[in-house]
C-alpha cells in the first residue's frame, strides 16, 4: 500500500509539474514561430513562382482550382496545431527516451510502430515526433527555395519529379509520392538535431 505524500513532497511534485509546463509551453511557441516563419517563406514566394510564365502551383491539396492563399494558409493552421502537438509530446516524455535511440537516432527509424504511446515505441517515439516536428518547416524553406528557382531561373528541382510522376499516374500521386519521401528523408536526417534537443530535456531546465 503506497504512503501518503507528504506536504513538502506534494509542493515539490506541483512545482515540477508547473516548471515541465512551462518548459513545454516555451518549447511550442518558439516551435511555432519557426513554423510560421518557414510557412511564410514558402506562401510567398510561391505567389512569386506563380508570375513566370508557364509556372504552376503543384500542391493539388491547396490548389484544386488553382492556388488558393486563403486554403492554403488554413491548412497551414491545421498542421501547425498536429505538429505542436508532436512537439509538445517530445518534451513531456524526454525522460522516457531510451539512450541507445539517443546516441542512434537514425537507425531508430528502422523500427515500426503504429501507436507512439505504446511502451514498447516510448523508448524512441518522442525522436520520431520530434524529427518530424523539425522536418516540416525544412520541407516549407526547400519548397521556397524552389519558388525562388522557379522565378529566377525556370527551374523546378521538387516539381520536375512530382510532373514526372503524375503524368505516368495523377498529379495527386505525384505530389504525395515526392512530398513524403523527402518528408521522411528529412526527418531522418534531422532526428541527431532531435536526439540532442531530448537529451538536453531530460538533464537540465529548458
Amino acid at each position: 500500500m503506497n504512503r501518503p505524500l507528504s506536504i513538502a513532497e506534494e509542493d515539490f511534485s506541483l512545482t515540477a509539474s508547473r516548471s515541465a509546463n512551462r518548459s513545454t509551453v516555451l518549447v511550442v511557441t518558439l516551435y511555432l514561430l519557426f513554423y510560421f516563419l518557414a510557412s511564410f517563406l514558402d506562401h510567398s514566394t510561391t505567389s512569386l513562382a506563380l508570375q513566370s510564365s508557364g509556372a504552376h502551383e503543384g500542391n493539388v491539396v491547396s490548389s484544386s482550382q488553382g492556388y488558393v492563399s486563403t486554403r492554403a494558409w488554413a491548412i497551414t493552421v491545421i498542421a501547425a496545431f498536429l505538429l505542436a502537438g508532436c512537439v509538445a509530446f517530445a518534451v513531456r516524455h524526454a525522460d522516457r527516451t531510451e539512450e541507445i535511440w539517443l546516441q542512434h537516432p537514425v537507425r531508430s527509424f528502422g523500427l515500426f510502430y503504429v501507436n507512439p504511446w505504446a511502451g514498447t515505441a516510448m523508448g524512441r517515439s518522442p525522436i520520431h515526433m520530434l524529427s518530424f516536428a523539425l522536418a516540416f518547416p525544412l520541407l516549407r524553406i526547400l519548397a521556397a527555395v524552389n519558388n525562388l528557382m522557379i522565378h529566377f531561373y525556370g527551374v523546378a528541382p521538387i516539381g520536375t519529379p512530382i510532373e514526372w510522376i503524375a503524368k505516368r499516374s495523377s498529379p495527386l500521386v505525384g505530389f504525395v509520392v515526392v512530398l513524403v519521401v523527402l518528408f521522411y528523408l528529412l526527418a531522418i536526417a534531422v532526428s541527431p538535431i532531435a536526439a540532442r534537443l531530448i537529451s538536453s530535456w531530460r538533464n537540465e531546465p529548458v
